[in-house]
């Protein structure tokens, strides 16, 4: 799966119509095969400005291109016809950890381990009765 982060800045004078983008874009987003899950999020700031991100959640990299209709994972909906309404942005894709293909050391734990890092003998710290 691949993780794709949108971050950006919108102005207090851009939030109204950001809300009614992200929304729109939301929508939409939703309806394109591929898609797992896909949330927008916003921190509200002082000035009335916020810092949002939209976070989208996909199958493979084919369904995020065929969702663009791009070459450019750069592009993204929230700027399309010349708009600005986010004063700066970036865009950013992880590929999620798969716990099925994750190999993990084998580790083999001789005994206890204590705090100081030091291995004691099995009997060591035992009281007698």
């Amino acid at each position: 799966m691949i993780v794709r982060i949108l971050k950006g800045r919108v102005s207090p004078e851009q939030v109204d119509h950001f809300r009614v983008k992200a929304l729109s874009v939301l929508e939409d987003v939703r309806t394109h095969p591929g898609l797992v899950h896909a949330e927008v999020a916003r921190q509200v700031h002082s000035d009335g400005g916020e810092d949002v991100v939209f976070v989208s959640v996909w199958r493979d990299f084919a369904a995020i291109y065929g969702w663009l209709g791009v070459t450019n994972l750069l592009d993204t909906p929230m700027m399309d016809q010349g708009e600005h309404i986010l004063s700066e942005f970036a865009v950013q894709h992880y590929e999620a950890l798969d716990p099925d293909e994750v190999v993990l050391p084998a580790v083999r734990v001789a005994g206890p381990v204590y705090a100081d890092g030091a291995p004691r003998a099995a009997a060591a710290g035992r009281m007698s009765s």
